[in-house]
């Protein structure tokens, strides 16, 4: 029985050493896909909800340190489309968020353009099929605070999956599905800033350290 304890032990910690030493992958310098997304918000102080389907065609370029975010939000509570448009140029350290073609919001923004990387403090839960590709599946608990859980596929580390829940008082649950995904970038114009835009007046705001909430920070419920 002393026996069976102690090998049932050492099973456990050989596990857990494994699950905790293993390191996150890194995708590629550029790449593009599609997120289709479910988004729910709750805003406790004022007790009202709502809730979004989005579609998200993201162009990500490490090389140039720029992101685009072509989004079409549908808001099924008060059943309204909207397009978004969300360009990040870390270079410059500017947002811009351009509405429907016609109207443009620049945000200062500081720091540098996250790697594209599995976060160094994601817990690891494991590995899984999902009708046919291999994905790793984390866990990760953003610096605003939102827990994020996530999968990329095990071969070329592209985002397959993930959810987000931010904290209160305003609460968002986001579920996404990535489509399509593909290494380099198709269309560099995703990248083209309106001339309108350099108009605009620049604000500052908070920016994400991951792609998961910098996709979910884009989200417009207009």
């Amino acid at each position: 029985m002393t026996r069976q304890i102690i090998f049932l032990i050492i099973c456990v910690l050989t596990v857990l050493h494994h699950v905790l030493s293993r390191r996150g992958c890194c995708g590629p310098q550029q790449w593009t896909g599609v997120a289709i997304q479910k988004l729910g918000r709750y805003d406790h102080d004022v007790d009202v909800a709502s809730l979004a389907d989005v579609t998200t065609h993201v162009a990500y370029s490490y090389d140039d340190r720029k992101v685009s975010l072509q989004q079409e939000v549908y808001n099924m509570t008060v059943k309204s489309k909207n397009k978004v448009h969300v360009i990040y140029e870390f270079k410059e350290g500017i947002e811009y968020i351009i509405t429907n073609d016609n109207y443009c919001i620049s945000y200062s923004i500081g720091g540098e353009m996250w790697s594209g990387c599995v976060p160094d403090n994601a817990i690891h839960l494991g590995t899984y099929n999902i009708s046919g590709p291999t994905v790793d599946i984390y866990r990760v608990v953003s610096p605003s605070g939102a827990t994020i859980r996530f999968s990329v596929s095990s071969q070329l580390c592209y985002p397959a999956t993930e959810s987000l829940l931010t904290q209160g008082p305003v609460y968002d649950l986001k579920v996404s599905v990535y489509e399509n995904v593909t290494k380099g970038i198709s269309d560099p114009s995703v990248f083209k800033v309106p001339v309108f835009c350099h108009h605009s007046q620049i604000k500052k705001k908070y920016i994400s350290s991951t792609i998961t909430e910098l996709i979910h920070s884009s989200f417009s419920w207009g």
